[in-house]
């Protein structure tokens, strides 16, 4: 379609900006990664449906599959305890009590007890799976799901430096997995790329600034002062 974005003259404060994009992508660690580069975010997600035996570990699910309820014991027990046990009580008037049991060097277990016509019962679930079947006895429809843990891009995350990747990284981090961090990843085969990273690192933008002098503005991307301050988004 038609070009009808307005256009102006580069402005030094574009020009400055372009001097310090220029030295921290002309200074930064490679990390092994040929020009033209860029960092991404990168971390892990679960990929469901793996065959028993394979997995990396199962998560409780809703009986229909579309909700994770629980990811380990802890959670299981905490779920239960906080949205199911007091109408399975209610259901047979009898008064169960929840803990997760922590043993030295071995999985979390769920105990559960009650007593019946005063004499003291208890029941220990092992692991998932046990739980899924102790709730289906209760008439509560769970079931396990096994994963594997699989390696994920995120998608619309790219910077031209590292610098700005892990700003970037440190306060959003709650958008991503745990294990998320920054990625260097080649722009392969793109002329266009190729061509606009050579421009930003080897013209001398020097020669456009009638002051030439080389300090960062205040409250520039590279200078000590962030451009974004902590607790905003970027």
């Amino acid at each position: 379609h038609e070009d009808t974005t307005e256009k102006h003259i580069l402005t030094e404060e574009e020009i400055r900006f372009l001097l310090e994009l220029q030295k921290e992508m002309n200074t930064q660690d490679h990390v092994s990664q040929a020009d033209p580069r860029f960092w991404a975010i990168k971390g892990t997600e679960k990929e469901y449906g793996i065959e028993s035996g394979l997995e990396d570990g199962m998560d409780l699910v809703t009986g229909d599959g579309t909700e994770v309820v629980a990811t380990d014991m802890e959670s299981a027990m905490e779920y239960i305890r906080d949205n199911i046990l007091d109408e399975i009580n209610e259901a047979d008037g009898i008064q169960r009590s929840i803990s997760l049991l922590d043993f030295p060097n071995s999985p979390d277990v769920i105990h559960i007890s009650w007593k019946n016509e005063g004499i003291k019962k208890e029941n220990t679930l092992y692991d998932m799976d046990e739980v899924s079947e102790w709730l289906m006895d209760n008439g509560h429809d769970y079931k396990t799901a096994n994963y594997r843990i699989i390696s994920k891009i995120y998608p619309n995350t790219m910077f031209l430096t590292q610098k700005a990747a892990e700003a970037h990284l440190r306060i959003n981090h709650y958008h991503y997995s745990k294990d998320a961090h920054t990625y260097a990843m080649t722009s392969w085969r793109s002329r266009e790329t190729e061509m606009l990273w050579k421009i930003i690192q080897e013209v001398d933008w020097k020669q456009l600034l009638a002051h030439p002098e080389p300090v960062a503005k205040e409250g520039s991307v590279y200078s000590n002062q962030p451009l974004i301050p902590d607790g905003g988004s970027m």
